[in-house]
């Protein structure tokens, strides 16, 4: 088989990183959007004065919250590596019985002085301080550079207007002065801007939220400024974060029935490891019913032996509330006792790679021996090594061979924790993908031109839902909350002015 297309995988690639659960590149991509749509309806509005400071706010914002935390974090990490002799990075996120990252740093590791409890403070001290410089800068660095830099601009305004009445014959003079002063008020914003940007690239991404809208909030220079940035500030949260992602789903159940959609690229892995299946097959065609056979199995007919030694999570409230199921791991090691069959035992032990070692030990979940036992190709622990890799930051081993293979990522990394929920969740939507590239055989056959046509629906199809939420949720942050909080202004004073600036109590413009 000839290796994807580079075209094809740049395609899927792009539109993967589109949408992926809490994906950045769209949040970056709407940044763009955001900035220029504000800034020409606070400019519709309140001319110059206000699309300078909503530029600069909006600009600064973009570049703390996308940019700060995770420089504050490099920063933060290299500190601690200082302190604990040790430059290699972990997590201390934990589900208890699978993935123990921190515990792995401790063993391997062993910082010389410090205890668990406060090594895992530092770490968190780190974060927490990254995320208060984030706040400090967005919600009251920036506002306070905005409200001064539009006070020296106006002073300088009213300076001239004044120097202009007094000299009403010196026409030709005074034109000069104006256009000097506009060229000095339009360059000291800038410069105001630029040094911001070189000097605090700091921030991030969701944490920041709350902080920066009260900081906001407290430095707004009146009520009617304050409520409007409490009504942006809070109703884009929902647009930023998750309206993209919702609609792609609400368009996929009305296109298939279904609110799931494998990214595209997982789908190129997917796409070529069944052609590569069905290669091996010596077919060039099956029927619908024995390919999901060969490809699903069936996992209802799957029966554990007794006697397996399970560890549990301790189920949450919330958990047993929803009757979710807890998540159940045994050790390799215990199996070998237990599983006489070589080769559902050499599947489990490929299971158990898919995650790093627990403290030196390997071990596998419930699911993972189920789908052992069941022998079918989605469960193929090298498919999935792949996939799982590609889809934590692996990257592929090498490009110019047909043969698809994965390496790194954080779902075998020993000092990282992904949650493995989120992994099998990925695995779901790739059975869903099946189930749907299944329901394409018109004449109930399936071959490599319907395993082609579903791979390319799939990424039109992802483009177009991503296309259609991107563009809602554009159109609410650019465009119809800046419109709504100035009707919301408009509604209560009877002024359409920039709160920033007008004096609503002497019905006039604000003496600077």
């Amino acid at each position: 088989m000839s290796p994807i297309s580079v075209n094809s995988a740049n395609i899927s690639k792009f539109i993967t990183k589109m949408t992926k659960h809490d994906a950045m590149a769209p949040i970056v991509a709407l940044e763009a959007t955001v900035v220029s749509g504000r800034t020409y309806q606070a400019y519709k509005r309140g001319k110059g004065d206000e699309a300078r400071e909503r530029f600069i706010e909006e600009t600064m914002g973009s570049i703390t919250w996308l940019c700060g935390v995770k420089a504050l974090n490099a920063l933060g990490d290299k500190i601690l590596a200082k302190i604990l002799k040790n430059n290699r990075n972990f997590d201390v996120g934990t589900d208890t019985v699978l993935r123990r990252p921190f515990d792995n740093f401790m063993k391997k590791v062993n910082p010389k002085g410090f205890t668990p409890t406060g090594v895992a403070l530092m770490k968190s001290g780190k974060v927490l301080t990254s995320i208060l410089i984030a706040n400090l800068i967005i919600g009251f660095v920036v506002p306070k550079l905005n409200q001064a830099l539009t006070r020296k601009v106006k002073h300088e305004q009213n300076q001239l207007k004044k120097a202009k009445e007094q000299k009403q014959d010196e026409k030709q003079i005074q034109n000069q002065a104006q256009n000097t002063a506009f060229k000095g008020g339009a360059m000291g914003a800038i410069n105001a801007f630029t040094n911001i940007i070189e000097n605090t690239n700091t921030g991030q991404l969701l944490s920041s939220d709350v902080g920066t809208t009260g900081g906001r909030i407290y430095n707004a220079r009146r009520n009617e400024e304050r409520r409007e940035i409490a009504i942006r500030d809070i109703g884009s949260i929902y647009f930023y974060m998750w309206a993209t992602g919702h609609i792609g789903k609400l368009l996929n159940y009305v296109e298939s029935g279904n609110a799931r959609r494998l990214n595209p690229t997982t789908a190129g892995i997917l796409d070529k490891y069944l052609n590569d299946f069905m290669d091996e097959s010596g077919q060039s065609e099956m029927s619908v019913e024995e390919f999901k056979k060969a490809v699903l199995g069936n996992q209802s007919e799957v029966k554990l032996p007794e006697g397996i030694p399970f560890e549990t999570k301790k189920q949450s409230f919330m958990s047993k509330l929803f009757k979710k199921q807890p998540l159940e791991v045994a050790k390799v090691s215990d199996l070998k006792n237990i599983i006489n069959d070589e080769e559902i035992m050499q599947r489990i032990i490929g299971m158990s790679k898919l995650q790093p070692e627990r403290a030196g030990d390997a071990v596998v979940t419930k699911q993972q021996i189920i789908d052992a036992f069941n022998k079918a190709e989605i469960n193929n622990p090298e498919l999935l090594q792949n996939v799982f890799s590609e889809f934590t930051g692996g990257k592929l081993k090498d490009a110019s061979k047909s043969a698809v293979e994965y390496v790194g990522g954080a779902s075998t990394d020993e000092f990282r924790f992904i949650k493995n929920k989120k992994l099998y969740k990925l695995k779901a939507e790739m059975e869903h993908y099946v189930e749907a590239l299944c329901k394409m055989a018109k004449n109930g056959k399936v071959d490599k031109k319907l395993i082609e046509a579903a791979k390319k629906k799939n990424i039109t199809m992802s483009g177009i839902n991503f296309a259609a939420g991107f563009l809602v949720s554009a159109a609410f942050l650019s465009t119809l909350i800046p419109k709504f909080q100035y009707y919301i202004t408009r509604k209560r004073t009877g002024v359409d002015a920039f709160p920033g600036i007008y004096d609503y109590e002497h019905h006039k413009e604000q003496e600077f």
